[in-house]
């Protein structure tokens, strides 16, 4: 669960870089990184607490936010004459980082083993 906080959080990083930047002429992509943010965190927080579907509303969070973001990033680089290298940098560095931790919510044994349902012996 520790590298996909490390994960999310340097993509929530990038991505608000991108958003507040001045070249990003969308103001919705800072909605996007704050809501992110504030459900990423909630959802951190149920799997620690052993909610076995915050894992499958994690992931689903994460593909949300990996086709919004696209969208956005599209859309910024249609508008310019130029290929905006730095802008285009943040975003897809987030996207890929957003993509890496999708692969120990949905591959990790220790983690399906941690959100598992407890029995008897387990306090």
């Amino acid at each position: 669960m520790s590298v996909t906080f490390l994960l999310l959080t340097a993509a929530h990083v990038l991505f608000y870089r991108f958003s507040f930047n001045s070249l990003n002429t969308y103001p919705v992509a800072q909605g996007m990184t704050a809501g992110s943010v504030l459900w990423t965190t909630v959802l951190l927080v149920a799997m620690w607490l052993r909610y076995a579907w915050s894992r499958y509303v994690m992931v689903a969070t994460i593909c949300a936010a990996i086709v919004g973001f696209s969208i956005v990033a599209l859309l910024v680089r249609s508008e310019s004459v130029d290929a905006l290298p730095q802008l285009m940098r943040f975003v897809i560095g987030g996207l890929l980082l957003y993509a890496l931790a999708l692969i120990p919510l949905s591959a990790s044994a220790s983690l399906r083993h941690y959100l598992g349902p407890r029995t008897a012996g387990d306090r």
